[in-house]
């Protein structure tokens, strides 16, 4: 390759790049539209192509099933919210903390937070994101409290990572109608409980 030919395909990759990212967008947004239409059991790969406006080939080779599409949307809304970012270098303590600033996306984003988790309600998905995060709630807790015993860490994790998740986030807002700020203090509270019971045990131990 001629040092012409490199520099011209240096010039064009982050102009390309920055096409699939809007392109990515405009997918993502259309299965949104079309969950929160309750059409999660029908839609098709040809509907997310006429709403997303792009052709069905764009759509297809990257998203050849329904079910890639979904999977696809629930790393969409993590990209979206931080929440894997947010977690890497945060301790137990800190936690309450993390979920004020998540909270701001979690409102910005609630369409797309709304949507992707009646996608994992109704299609059993488990992306792998998913069970990094909850990975890093476990060695939260052990790390926090060794003493426990690894099932009973577990099961703490498990709550703190339903309590500090979209999913709660949007039943709250959703079925028990409460205001985002409503929200936010209701699960810090929730979880500010758990934590302090776990330095308290950890105290006595």
């Amino acid at each position: 390759m001629s040092e012409e030919e490199s520099n011209r395909r240096s010039y064009h990759s982050p102009l390309r790049r920055q096409q699939q990212d809007i392109t990515r967008n405009q997918i993502m947004k259309a299965v949104a539209e079309i969950i929160n239409e309750g059409r999660i059991l029908s839609f098709t790969v040809k509907d997310v192509s006429d709403r997303a406006g792009v052709s069905y080939g764009t759509v297809y080779r990257h998203f050849p099933t329904r079910e890639s599409l979904l999977e696809t949307l629930y790393e969409y809304a993590s990209e979206k919210v931080g929440q894997e970012f947010s977690l890497k270098s945060t301790s137990i303590e800190e936690l309450t903390h993390v979920l004020r600033k998540t909270a701001e996306a979690f409102e910005e984003n609630f369409t797309i937070l709304q949507a992707y988790t009646m996608a994992l309600a109704a299609n059993n998905i488990q992306p792998s994101s998913r069970r990094e995060r909850d990975r890093k709630y476990l060695e939260m807790v052990a790390e926090s409290a060794p003493f426990l015993a690894p099932e009973v860490a577990g099961q703490i994790a498990a709550i703190i990572s339903h309590l500090h998740s979209s999913l709660t986030w949007v039943t709250l807002r959703q079925r028990f109608e409460l205001s985002a700020e409503d929200t936010t203090d209701a699960l810090t509270w929730a979880i500010r409980v758990l934590i302090q019971d776990l330095i308290q045990q950890k105290g006595e131990a």
